[in-house]
């Protein structure tokens, strides 16, 4: 095709043009805020907790592993309440 032609259609209406606009964003659901929040936090709390692990002197493999097992309860704990908490927001499960 023709650099010409490939203009033309680009200008044309409904085109997207030369440079093509960036596609709009899917709204996120309450649901799906809520599980971003928890898995960023989460990862940020296991990091933490493996680092801790490693720089402590003797190192602890069973240390580590009940601190992993907190922070997946916790966030467990977390997503439960946060359902408690915004139960009008979210919608119910069908």
């Amino acid at each position: 095709m023709s650099r010409r032609l490939n203009r033309q259609l680009g200008k044309a209406p409904g085109g997207r043009g030369i440079e093509p606009s960036p596609r709009p964003r899917a709204a996120r659901t309450p649901v799906q805020r809520l599980n971003r929040i928890l898995l960023i936090g989460g990862s940020g709390l296991a990091d933490g907790a493996v680092l801790l692990a490693l720089l402590t002197k003797p190192f602890d493999p069973v240390l580590l592993g009940i601190n992993l097992a907190a922070i997946a309860l916790g966030l467990l704990m977390g997503k439960g309440i946060g359902r408690f908490m915004f139960r009008r927001i979210l919608p119910a499960n069908k």
